[in-house]
């Protein structure tokens, strides 16, 4: 270690409610050189304890260790009494001795020392940290909106409220999307025009820009700098900068052509939900064929839904627009015979009072499948199967509609390639974390509202669209960005432009920028990362893959990983073998934390370092921590597709954890010493299963090599 600054450490009873030898602890923490004083205090959560953690900011340079309960309990508390008082809490460290210590081991001696090398870790990891500070940054108070549905407009009205410029591409030539042309909306029972008819008028009094028969051709950029290229009506190419982007393009219907067996664009009587929305909505209700009165319709639900064809599960609307529509047909035709032909009816919310009602109003539901379509002389023939009555109809409808899935839009794949969001196997956009992060994408500053995410109805687009608007408005600020610069930082004299870190960021942050200028030609890198600090999300997993360590988070750089990882493993060895954990601040540490609460024991040969991502572990650190005395070493991670950081971050770990084991194979120090586990935080049993399958491997396999005293010895090799 380059330094020795030193750290002041709280040690927090709890109320004196903690299992652990504090006399013990103090007397030990307080002979580490990295210590400068130690306190312990019952309640550090306290408006008294509060206190004195202010008054230590003022000694060694602000540097703090705090060995409490959990971070995610305490740490919310003591950043806003600091802030609240001009205080930067940025270098305070925080050890959980009371859910992972005291609650979780029966031995206190044991407990002890676990928590006291952990306090050593925490403060070799401290001494390396540096203060980070709140960093200030203007941008254009503008945002763009790709689609001018339900959802587009009412993200552009929202964010319009919160006083930014607003440009609306729209690529039809009307605003409204699907909505427009819905003769009833549900629940509500009134026409989609009418949803929209208040909001049209606000745009119309706003300053919003509308800019409709629009295509929006590509995107480049980040937050706060976006370019959108797009033409009207296919004229030359014009450009837009903006700080942010709304996508809202919503849905397009499935179109059956490729199922002979419905004989949907061979038949003109044969027709989809949407294009029967238009025809009662134009009121005019009659046979394409030959303009014929309706009498008798057929409707068939699940038209390429839950199909492994087409689309594999359900389309969530369709069901509705049904009912709706059967609804509809009956006040245009109180004497129609409308059967709904089903397997399942999924109908959520109230619109379940609408699917009695019809049922009430004479709609037949035959549950079963439609078996064949046919064309002749009198007409439209359509038989079908009922599975309760266990029998085949044969009857000849006016009209056969098409129940059809929900796809995304046509333009969602080719926008992704230059704004960077990732998509979903079906098309549509993936959110970056649907229990916690929804309407968030991969890239900072591009959310995504309605059904470009997944089918949703009207209210449902509503709703995220004021959400979507909400986001855009906590990361711009209104245009003048000011938060906490916590993030990654690059050097670029030691980038070598190899852009890994462009091509496996979870957000899409680091860009790689020409560099026009270079003494010599010749040895010149074309390409180097740029990353602004302000856009980055902290997960580290730029830092565990640039191969030169030109990138590292501002608060956990490679050097301090590792002296931490020394620290904390100091002592250990053969008679007592440790198994190294190091878990992500999100679904991983809440695991853990709900087994301490529950009090579920595990091994105490376990020791922790936290990580804010598991992405953030690299090979090398999994090698340093053997190489320092751990027998084992495990990571907890997120559950998969459950990256809070936007769904890699936990596979970039699986990645490196395989690679390392493949390493430990070669060299006979067998790959099981490594191994990492997913988590869901509502299940602290996998937890507990995990440490104690890792604790296990410790024990059989032994010490490293390294602790064995051969690592490094030259061995004779015999004739």
């Amino acid at each position: 270690m380059m330094t020795e600054n030193k750290s002041k450490v709280l040690l927090c009873t709890c109320g004196k409610q903690l299992g652990l030898d504090f006399g013990l602890l103090e007397d030990n923490v307080g002979k580490l050189k990295l210590a400068s004083t130690i306190v312990v205090h019952d309640t550090l959560c306290q408006e008294q304890g509060l206190s004195v953690i202010a008054e230590s900011l003022k000694e060694n340079n602000g540097r703090v260790v705090i060995a409490a309960c959990t971070n995610q309990k305490i740490q919310p508390k003591i950043d806003e009494f600091l802030r609240n008082r001009g205080l930067n809490p940025s270098q305070i460290q925080y050890v959980n001795i009371r859910e992972h210590c005291a609650w979780v081991h029966e031995d206190v001696n044991e407990a002890t020392q676990k928590a006291l090398d952990m306090i050593r870790g925490t403060l070799a990891r401290s001494a390396l940290s540096s203060s980070y500070e709140t960093a200030r940054r203007e941008v254009p108070a503008h945002v763009t909106v790709i689609g001018g549905g339900i959802a587009g407009i009412e993200a552009a009205l929202s964010l319009h409220k919160f006083g930014y410029d607003v440009t609306i591409f729209e690529i039809s030539d009307d605003l409204g999307g699907h909505v427009a042309k819905l003769p009833v909306v549900a629940p509500t029972g009134k026409p989609g025009r009418e949803i929209l008819s208040g909001r049209l008028k606000a745009l119309e009094n706003s300053s919003i820009q509308v800019l409709t028969n629009t295509r929006v051709k590509f995107i480049e950029g980040e937050m706060g700098n976006f370019t959108v290229h797009y033409s009207i009506e296919s004229d030359e190419e014009q450009t837009l900068t903006t700080s942010a982007v709304v996508m809202a393009t919503g849905f397009k219907e499935f179109k059956p052509t490729m199922m002979d067996e419905y004989r949907y664009g061979k038949s003109p009587d044969v027709i989809t939900q949407f294009d029967l929305s238009q025809m009662i909505l134009s009121g005019n209700l009659k046979r394409p064929s030959d303009g014929g009165d309706v009498k008798e319709v057929v409707m068939v639900q699940c038209v390429g839904s839950r199909s492994e064809d087409y689309k594999r599960d359900c389309s969530k609307l369709c069901c509705t627009f049904a009912i709706d529509n059967s609804l509809e047909i009956l006040k245009l035709v109180p004497d129609a015979k409308v059967r709904v032909v089903y397997m399942d009816i999924r109908v959520p919310f109230e619109n379940e009072m609408i699917y009695k009602e019809s049922r009430e109003k004479g709609v037949d539901y035959i549950r079963g499948r439609v078996s064949m379509v046919w064309e002749e002389d009198d007409g439209l023939h359509v038989k079908f199967y009922d599975s309760l009555l266990d029998q085949y109809f044969e009857t000849t409808p006016d009209l056969l509609v098409l129940s059809t899935a929900i796809l995304p839009s046509d333009s969602l794949e080719e926008l992704s390639e230059t704004l960077g969001y990732a998509l979903e196997s079906d098309g549509h956009i993936k959110e970056l974390y649907g229990k916690l992060r929804r309407t968030e994408t991969r890239r900072r500053g591009v959310v995504a509202v309605g059904a470009v995410t997944h089918p949703q109805f009207v209210f449902e687009s509503i709703t995220d669209a004021q959400a979507g608007a909400l986001i855009i408005h906590n990361e711009l600020q209104g245009g003048k960005i000011e938060r906490v610069a916590r993030g990654a930082v690059l050097n670029v004299d030691d980038c070598v432009g190899c852009s890994l870190c462009a091509q496996q960021c979870p957000r899409g942050v680091p860009l790689m920028i020409e560099q026009t200028e270079a003494e010599d030609e010749e040895q010149k890198i074309l390409f180097k990362a740029s990353i602004e600090t302000l856009n980055c999300h902290s997960c580290g997993v730029c830092q565990s893959l640039c191969p030169t360590g030109a990138t590292q988070l501002c608060f956990l750089s490679n050097e301090q990983l590792w002296e931490q990882i020394k620290a904390t493993l100091e002592g250990a060895g053969p008679d007592y073998p440790i198994t190294l954990c190091f878990y992500c601040e999100e679904c991983s540490v809440s695991t853990m934390d709900i087994a301490g609460t529950r009090h579920m024991t595990y091994p105490a040969s376990t020791r922790f370092i936290p990580v804010p991502c598991a992405g953030r572990i690299s090979i090398i650190d999994i090698l340093k921590a053997l190489e320092n005395g751990a027998s084992t070493v495990m990571i907890a991670a997120c559950e998969k597709d459950r990256c809070h950081i936007g769904g890699t971050g936990n596979e970039i770990a699986q990645v490196q954890v395989n690679v390392a084991r493949e390493i430990l194979n070669a060299i006979g120090w067998k790959g099981e010493r490594v191994d990492m586990f997913r988590m869901f935080s509502a299940e602290p049993e996998r937890f507990v299963y995990a440490i104690k399958i890792m604790t296990k491997r410790a024990k059989e396999l032994g010490p490293t090599p390294v602790h064995q005293g051969t690592a490094g010895k030259w061995v004779e090799v015999s004739e």
